[in-house]
């Protein structure tokens, strides 16, 4: 099985860590996808989920962007998406709440491009309780 795990660059530090159950449920046979920019290093959601898989010996590859001249710029950042999408089986991915209510992000495009090919889907938005020092997740939907 392929796994897009992905989460909003605005997420608390410590927003990795809700993944961490679903790595530790992959297989031998199993990669996790991870979105990583053209130039410059991946977010820190990725760069530590990258991590825990190395440390629990799961495989993982980095998507990046390839722009070229009919598709430049940015324009090859939602091509990345796609191209993460037809190669996954499932998708789980993470949002603070403005980006959940917004839809407008990265991270929501990918969520579109993963319920438009009808791929298993988790999503959630991540909330910072600043009073408890607590960060949670509520799910935001899953196919």
């Amino acid at each position: 099985m392929k796994v897009i795990i992905a989460g909003s660059r605005k997420l608390p530090q410590g927003s990795s860590t809700f993944a961490f159950p679903v790595v530790d449920a992959l297989g031998e046979d199993d990669t996790v996808l991870l979105r990583s920019p053209k130039y410059g290093e991946p977010g820190h959601f990725e760069r530590i989920i990258a991590a825990y898989c190395r440390y629990r010996d799961v495989a993982f590859k980095w998507i990046k962007p390839r722009p070229t001249e009919e598709n430049p710029g940015r324009v090859s950042v939602y091509l990345r998406d796609l191209d993460m999408v037809e190669e996954a089986d499932a998708a789980l991915l993470f949002f603070n709440e403005d980006e959940a209510q917004e839809g407008n992000s990265g991270t929501y495009h990918l969520l579109e491009k993963a319920l438009d090919a009808s791929i298993r889907t988790d999503a959630f938005v991540v909330r910072h309780d600043l009073t408890a020092g607590k960060i949670y997740t509520e799910r935001f939907g899953s196919t």
